[in-house]
């Protein structure tokens, strides 16, 4: 079952999968609002809901093309749906005010309140923070409600699967939990009431897994990510308070994304088309010059923004792994395409010199182990060879020998890019190199390398000493599960398995 789903997450990007859940909660709460189980009309919700995203989409345009940045309407439709299941529904002329300034705020906040062009609040958190401090009104966070939590704990589930961001999100509940326990403890008061207001009577779920796993606003690497939870966990409890002004959920998350941003790379580039190489049927590297150098560890990846006409509903963002190592002038990009692509790897062919593409959010944690004697084997998978092709690089640059075996499995021989790399990381830093190809008929006769895909007998053939490595996979998510368990079957610690991964898979 949990393949299955996996399978299902792994063909929707991030973005798109935050909208369905984010429409699906409105929709049961249209529902429940109709019988009457939510404290306000089911048209006054849809009124509401139709009059944010409206407003979020006119003014994401406005401030777009005033701040000459590629818009994503996306963005603002999850931001506007956000403040739909924050700020109880509008039943006056006076609310509608509220929504409106809520709205503008937030789309304001991507491109005021923003440094190096990278935005610093989560949109929605901080527009409910100047709406309370400056209007006096402040966000309800209905969505925390009883009635509510089991389709916003299946749908946020979802989306911190997706993510892989389970960690960060049980971090954030536990440090939560124990800061309401220590001040029930303190206080004298009843520890299930407490408890019980906590989790069913907060919006401690919906936040968790919603607003505090946004990408952009959030750490780059697994262990800020890990702090950035504890002491937004601390500051989510309301009886935490500096004389009259007390913590909210937006607030503390305005708090923690200040941290993020501390802890986080600032740059935002504009990338300009140097050349397309082909590297293979259906496989291109991308070459960019981008507006200044960036500074990133070999492995890491990008959002990438490339704005085009007739957007399909998979949108205008992307990530990708840099193929290009620090030590390099211009950015590589490694691109696989199919015949029924998107809109966004369509647009991408297509570009030209012309092309204005938007990198920011350098984040990932597959980068390469700070101890130089740790034994290493790279596993790629087709066009997860990028980020190996970054530390390889990146390694010949520096002059830096690792003991590192390296297996890449393609279909076909001529799918196998980047060979300049990886014949120069044998010759020069006595890498050794392990080629299979999976389909038996199309193997030429003089092949050197492995036949069929990667299995236990040819890991302990290739690699004696298989145990004591630390396994590096990056590929296609079935190929990774498949080697992950490859592995386990063989008694290699998980903790020996760093799987390349970032959000927004396809």
């Amino acid at each position: 079952m949990i393949a299955k789903i996996d399978s299902l997450l792994d063909n929707i990007t991030m973005y798109r999968l935050v909208l369905y859940v984010l429409i699906a909660l409105l929709g049961i709460a249209t529902a429940l609002a109709f019988f009457h189980l939510l404290p306000f009309s089911p048209l006054a919700l849809l009124a509401s809901t139709a009059f944010l995203v409206v407003i979020c989409w006119a003014m994401n345009t406005i401030f777009g093309f005033v701040f000459e940045i590629p818009t994503n309407i996306e963005s603002a439709t999850i931001t506007a749906l956000i403040l739909a299941l924050i700020i109880d529904p509008a039943q006056s002329p006076t609310t509608f005010q509220f929504l409106g300034w809520a709205a503008i705020l937030a789309m304001a906040s991507k491109y005021i309140l923003a440094l190096y062009k990278k935005h610093i609040f989560n949109p929605a958190a901080i527009a409910v923070v100047i709406t309370s401090f400056a209007l006096g009104e402040s966000a309800s966070w209905w969505v925390g409600t009883t009635s509510m939590a089991p389709v916003v704990i299946l749908g946020g589930l979802l989306i911190a699967r997706k993510l892989r961001q389970i960690d960060m999100t049980m971090i954030f509940c536990a440090v939560a939990l124990l800061a309401v326990i220590i001040m029930t403890v303190v206080q004298g008061k009843s520890m299930l009431t407490e408890a019980k207001q906590l989790f069913l009577l907060s919006p401690l779920i919906f936040f968790a897994f919603v607003m505090l796993t946004e990408p952009l606003t959030a750490p780059p690497t697994k262990h800020l990510r890990w702090v950035y939870a504890a002491i937004t966990g601390i500051l989510f409890i309301p009886q935490i308070h500096v004389g009259s002004v007390y913590s909210t959920p937006e607030l503390a998350l305005v708090i923690g994304n200040v941290f993020a941003y501390l802890v986080s790379p600032k740059q935002k580039v504009v990338l300009k088309l140097s050349r397309k190489i082909k590297m293979g049927p259906n496989l291109l590297d991308f070459v960019f010059k981008p507006s200044q150098k960036l500074s990133f560890v070999p492995g890491q990846y990008m959002e990438f923004t490339l704005s085009h006409p007739h957007t399909d509903s998979r949108g205008n963002r992307r990530y990708f792994t840099l193929a290009s190592s620090p030590t390099e002038n211009n950015v590589h990009l490694g691109v696989r395409f199919y015949d029924e692509g998107s809109s966004f790897k369509k647009a991408l062919y297509a570009a030209d010199g012309k092309t204005k593409i938007v990198a920011a959010q350098i984040a990932g944690d597959f980068t390469l182990p700070a101890d130089p004697d740790q034994k290493l084997v790279f596993i790629a998978g087709g066009i997860g060879i990028t980020p190996f092709r970054s530390m390889i690089k990146y390694l010949l640059d520096t002059r830096e020998r690792r003991d590192i075996i390296m297996f890449y499995v393609n279909r076909k021989s001529n799918e196998i890019v980047y060979k300049d790399i990886l014949q120069a990381a044998y010759h020069e830093l006595g890498m050794k190199m392990f080629y299979t190809l999976t389909d038996v008929n199309a193997v030429p006769r003089d092949w050197p390398g492995f036949v069929g895909r990667i299995d236990e007998n040819m890991i302990a053939q290739a690699i004696p000493d298989y145990a004591e490595r630390t396994y590096y996979l990056s590929g296609p998510p079935e190929m990774v599960r498949a080697n992950v368990k490859i592995l386990e079957n063989m008694h290699v610690k998980s903790s020996q398995i760093k799987k390349d991964f970032f959000p927004g898979l396809v």
